[in-house]
């Protein structure tokens, strides 16, 4: 079985924006191979969470702040494709890299 990327998507709620985005990013990681496992959470509820990788709506990043070992990812808008594949394509090559 292969080795599943962990992402959790951030939104303020956790229950709008990081839904919508979860979709998009699963289609992505289609496009790359990559299998995910996908959380939708809400800022103060996704340090909590164990991830390979977090995707934050940009205005609410300085709220997240840094997480040891966690790359997080600003995003502009959750629902451009263009954006969220030139953000999230080197972080699905290196996963694919490491085995993923």
């Amino acid at each position: 079985m292969a080795k599943r990327m962990k992402i959790v998507t951030v939104c303020g709620c956790g229950l709008g924006s990081s839904l919508l985005a979860k979709g998009m990013i699963e289609k992505l990681a289609r496009e790359y191979g990559v299998q995910t496992s996908i959380e939708a959470a809400d800022v103060g509820t996704a340090k909590g969470y164990e991830a390979d990788l977090i995707a934050v709506q940009a205005h609410l990043a300085e709220r997240l702040g840094d997480i040891p070992g966690i790359p997080i990812i600003g995003v502009k808008s959750f629902v451009d494709p263009d954006e969220l594949r030139s953000l999230l394509a080197p972080y699905f090559k290196a996963f694919i890299e490491k085995g993923g």
